[in-house]
């Protein structure tokens, strides 16, 4: 399960860097893959000045951590993973070659609180991501009116001093 404060501090190393690349792996299979939302399995946010910053969604929680990409995998008759550079017309291509500006922890709305996603505002964008039924949840601007029953915008993180 996803610890609120150690998520913000995590966040909290990024906010007010600028984001270089977006690396993600995806699951594809006989060389086709799903849409953006359903082929990504991890991605990673390239932050200058600090290691990759993995993104895992499980379930309801996100998890977030500094590690570098894996490498792409064949899974014989099963498929394959590929890992590289988020392009066009996905929706985290939209992200690098901007500031991270602040965040916002994406809570559940439950008694005991998790964080399910991130809010980002950058310099050009809000941007949306977490993982709902175990399945990601990836938009420009707001928590989407159909979500908004079941996560709340939290805790705001803002620049270290």
């Amino acid at each position: 399960m996803a610890d609120p404060a150690a998520t913000a501090e995590l966040l909290r190393r990024v906010v007010g860097r600028n984001l270089e690349a977006v690396t993600e792996a995806r699951y594809w299979r006989e060389g086709v893959r799903d849409g953006d939302a359903e082929s990504l399995l991890h991605f990673w946010l390239h932050f200058e000045g600090n290691p990759p910053l993995m993104v895992h969604g499980v379930g309801e929680h996100l998890s977030l951590s500094f590690s570098e990409p894996y490498e792409s995998y064949d899974m014989e008759d099963q498929g394959e993973t590929r890992v590289g550079p988020a392009t066009a017309p996905d929706a985290l291509a939209s992200l690098p070659g901007q500031r991270l500006l602040d965040a916002a922890l994406i809570q559940r709305r439950t008694p005991m609180p998790s964080v399910g996603g991130v809010l980002m505002r950058c310099e050009r964008l809000d941007f949306v991501v977490a993982s709902v039924g175990d399945e990601w949840v990836l938009t420009q601007g707001a928590i989407p009116p159909v979500l908004r029953s079941h996560l709340v915008s939290g805790v705001r993180v803002s620049q270290a001093n």
